[in-house]
């Protein structure tokens, strides 16, 4: 509370000067905090072997009712071993396939846990405060991790996964803290920092994991063994101490962003970035009508834009652009978190990777998206505008999935349709013919060598996707959240008057965004894995790729050009009467 007042008493030229100082505090915080998230997702598989081991023959166990569902899962989708083993040449039913599917399912779960949490802990913080609602959210998360650390049981791991689903609340805070501080103008550069916070935790991170999982704490503390301690402690214990280490940098030096100092700091800023440019349309115009000079025209056309609406039609448009944003939001990850998560069945089935390959694709994936991400996103969004980057990074993905759904043309991916049901469309000679050619592909050098061209092509479009989509679209939003008046609001500063325009809550608005992004990306991985044992991974991808071109042609239609219109809007003042 005492931190909080101080930031309320703080002068706006004071505040205004400490953004980056709050933007260095956010980034380095969300960094240790996905950081701390990504340990565990090469451990996965193994850990869930162990589970598995260790409560083997025990029917009445959670961990068995789950691998029961889950084989019905895989009959459903045609992956039983009765008929694969029936299956010639079609794609085979992939080892430990259970535990790969166990472990998405864990994925799932976790994320339909955000989308329930994250407008209840953006809608918190807008009442209690951002720093106060992260800092209980931490506590969630510390809970969490100490859980796992002693969960040698399958139950407590699950349990570890719902407490962390539940409170994870520090990606969606940082983007309101971001979004508290910056202007419009300076929006897409400060949230591009939660992107590259991302793209350097998902390269490190598992890594990092990988490594302290080979460190059993089991065998140097045999003693708390009797507690709950097992082999992937160590992973869980750094997880466990980066928490712990963010909790208390948290504590010690992050503000409170949500004030009213803040928003007095934020619209000076506005205010002199527009005298700024006036200023500097009216010297281009005196000193003539040159190439780049605007004529009176064109200042009149610009002034023109600024629209006299009331306050009930601000809030309807600020409902409607977050609706479309939200599905956007939601149609993107469900086919971009689906193709991804299969991204590592296709080049284990076409291409036999072995971990360090995987490892390296997935590496350059994410360094190339941080690159991205710190070179163009941050330079250019707000000069070309969100949603031109959002368009351009589907139009990415649309590229990079038709490249990886070229790649997958092979004898077990033509027929495989025809093979499962029983009976072929094609004639049994051209079926033979088409079987010996692409076969006698498949063996030359210089083919295998033109697929992973292909196969890094098609990476590359993903990386520009995960660098540019989300986090545009989650400036557009935050956007959107800014419509309102800024003369008002100033007249209500001067006087102090209530005013009567009342914005949708920012962080409200943000959690309900990112809360449908999180059900896109629960529901993407189930039906791309339903899809890509049924069919194989050339219809899989190339379906997946028309499905992007259709939603850029969509998001093209109808997200909002949001730097196109005022973002404070001006409102036309009622004149009261006695």
């Amino acid at each position: 509370m005492r931190q909080a007042s101080r930031a309320d008493q703080a002068s706006p030229q004071a505040l205004a000067v400490s953004v980056p100082k709050v933007t260095r505090i956010v980034f380095t915080a969300l960094l240790l905090d996905i950081l701390a998230f990504t340990i565990i997702l090469p451990l996965f598989p193994r850990l869930l072997q162990f589970y598995r081991d260790s409560e083997h023959g025990d029917q009445n166990s959670l961990l068995a009712w789950s691998l029961s569902r889950l084989t019905e899962f895989q009959s459903l989708i045609g992956l039983d071993d009765s008929s694969s083993s029936s299956v010639s040449g079609g794609i085979k039913r992939p080892p430990k396939m259970d535990i790969v599917l166990l472990g998405g399912a864990l994925g799932s779960l976790f994320s339909v846990l955000q989308f329930v949490a994250s407008p209840v802990i953006g809608k918190l913080s807008d009442v209690l405060g951002r720093r106060r609602v992260l800092l209980i959210s931490m506590l969630g998360n510390l809970i969490s991790c100490g859980v796992w650390l002693f969960s040698s049981s399958f139950e407590l791991f699950v349990l570890s996964r719902i407490i962390g689903g539940l409170s994870e609340g520090n990606v969606q805070l940082s983007i309101a803290m971001i979004s508290d501080i910056t202007t419009p103008a300076t929006r897409s550069r400060g949230l591009a920092m939660v992107g590259i916070a991302f793209a350097i935790s998902f390269t490190v991170g598992p890594a990092l994991g990988a490594y302290f999982a080979n460190k059993d704490l089991v065998s140097s503390f045999p003693g708390l063994a009797q507690y709950g301690l097992h082999p992937f402690s160590g992973s869980a214990l750094l997880a466990l101490v980066l928490l712990t280490v963010e909790s208390l940098y948290l504590y010690a030096k992050l503000p409170e962003t949500n004030s009213e100092s803040w928003r007095l700091a934020v619209q000076k800023t506005v205010e002199e970035e527009r005298k700024a440019k006036d200023q500097k349309s009216k010297e281009n115009i005196g000193s003539g009508s040159g190439s780049g000079a605007p004529t009176s025209s064109t200042t009149g056309h610009v002034k023109s834009t600024t629209r006299q609406v009331g306050p009930e039609a601000i809030v309807r448009l600020q409902h409607s652009y977050l609706a479309r944003l939200s599905f956007t939001h939601f149609a993107h990850l469900f086919l971009f978190s689906g193709m991804e998560f299969t991204l590592t069945f296709l080049t284990f089935h076409l291409f036999d990777f072995t971990h360090m390959q995987q490892g390296a694709l997935l590496g350059y994936i994410g360094i190339l998206s941080s690159l991205i991400q710190g070179g163009y996103v941050r330079r250019v969004a707000h000069k070309v505008g969100e949603k031109r980057m959002v368009i351009q990074g589907m139009m990415a993905a649309a590229i990079g999935l038709g490249c990886i759904a070229l790649v997958s043309t092979g004898d077990n991916t033509v027929i495989l349709a025809q093979e499962k049901s029983g009976s072929s469309t094609l004639g049994s000679s051209v079926e033979h013919v088409i079987r010996n050619t692409i076969a006698w592909l498949d063996a030359q050098e210089w083919s295998r060598q033109s697929k992973m061209w292909g196969l890094y092509a098609g990476a590359t479009g993903l990386a520009v996707t995960s660098a540019t989509v989300v986090n545009c679209l989650t400036s557009l939003a935050s956007l959107v959240c800014d419509m309102g008046s800024d003369e008002e609001q100033a007249q209500d500063a001067s006087t102090g008057k209530k005013s009567k325009l009342e914005p949708i809550g920012k962080g409200l608005a943000l959690g309900r965004f990112r809360s449908w992004g999180q059900l896109g990306r629960a529901a993407g991985p189930i039906a791309a894995c339903s899809l890509y044992w049924r069919v194989g991974p050339l219809v899989c991808y190339g379906a997946a790729s028309l499905a992007v071109g259709c939603v850029t042609v969509l998001a093209s239609r109808i997200l909002p050009e949001v730097r196109k219109l005022p973002i404070r809007t001006a409102i036309q003042k009622k004149t009261k009467t006695q």
